[in-house]
């Protein structure tokens, strides 16, 4: 199976999911050949598409697909769209996200991915858990709900600052992490923010699509978090110790210091609190499980090269503490904040 089933006559939009205007794609058409970064590094081809099954009426062969569902050969992603299970199960949760996009946006040709959707395409990454749900921009008429899968997010311009991303109609790379920041709670819109930053968009930028819109919502907390946003955090995780730092009260660490020793660069620290000679590592664990990170080494290997790290920064001429903390710590409450305290750090507020 593959591909759009033949046959299959066209449909109606959903309720809400209306098609941008023909201005509004001739004035991105411009804006994309004259104005912004394409991000080609960032977009890849979506994993697992080619193998998309879809199905716009009822018919014989979409109940055929839900037998084979039943039987655990096809995976349902939404009404009337299914994929091979066994391509389903290579897919990474992140391109399983993607996928689902992708197959709202082929049923539904009138669907203009936001918000989360929308950085699932972008591959801006997430830190609170998959909601279940496929975002999407609608108009002011339409209204912001919830309803079949699908969080709609209602807003003045359906045509404002939308671009193309492996085929769908998406926000584009500023608008989606500012719309991340209006929804988000601190943490992950910061997260967010950093990385947009990391890969080259400036906050001057963020500033002039943020006053574009200009948002009757959310407004504050937005520019709170790209007050906030620093491009030197390394990882979302990264981000968010960032975030639970300074709502501990503690001083703002500095970021991404080298240190030296007298076989050269030892590396890159992610934080650094030079008046108590404290080092902070965020430690995610996916160096030790994903082959891209492994780099051809073994996690055990990988396990022996971090503690000779370790043992490299605490022998330089400032014998620093190290300290080090994983998620689990970070939503853990206060968890984070004992394991700084202990390794001599004081709160100022």
């Amino acid at each position: 199976m593959g591909g759009v089933a033949r046959g299959c006559r066209a449909i109606r939009s959903s309720p809400g999911l209306d098609a941008p205007s023909r201005s509004g794609r001739d004035a991105r058409r411009l804006r994309d050949e004259h104005g912004r970064p394409p991000y080609s590094a960032i977009v890849q081809t979506i994993a697992g598409a080619e193998h998309l099954d879809l199905i716009r009426h009822r018919s014989g062969e979409e109940r055929a697909l839900q037998r084979a569902a039943a039987r655990g050969e096809v995976t349902r992603l939404r009404s009337g769209a299914y994929v091979s299970t066994a391509i389903w199960r290579t897919l990474a949760p992140e391109d399983r996200r993607r996928l689902e996009v992708v197959a709202m946006a082929r049923m539904h040709p009138g669907f203009v991915a936001s918000h989360r959707s929308a950085a699932a395409l972008w591959r801006i990454p997430t830190v609170q858990r998959p909601d279940g749900l496929v975002h999407a921009r609608v108009t002011l008429a339409a209204g912001s709900r919830t309803e079949h899968g699908v969080r709609k997010h209602a807003v003045r311009d359906v045509d404002q600052h939308l671009t193309t991303v492996a085929g769908v109609l998406c926000t584009d790379f500023e608008r989606t992490a500012l719309d991340l920041a209006a929804t988000e709670p601190f943490p992950e819109a910061v997260a967010a923010l950093d990385w947009v930053l990391a890969r080259g968009v400036g906050k001057e930028r963020l500033q002039e699509v943020l006053d574009e819109w200009a948002p009757s919502r959310g407004r504050r907390r937005v520019e709170e978090a790209l007050a906030f946003a620093d491009p030197a955090s390394g990882s979302p995780g990264e981000s968010v110790s960032r975030v639970r730092i300074h709502q501990d009260g503690f001083p703002p660490p500095v970021l991404q210091q080298a240190f030296f020793d007298g076989a050269g660069l030892i590396g890159y620290v992610d934080f650094w609190w030079p008046e108590v000679g404290v080092i902070g590592e965020f430690d995610g664990l996916k160096k030790y499980r994903e082959a891209e990170l492994l780099a051809r080494r073994s996690p055990g290997e990988v396990v022996v090269a971090e503690k000779i790290r370790e043992d490299r920064l605490r022998a330089t001429p400032t014998h620093p503490v190290v300290v080090r903390w994983i998620w689990a710590e970070l939503q853990t409450p206060g968890a984070l904040a004992n394991r700084l305290t202990q390794a001599g750090l004081r709160r100022v507020r």
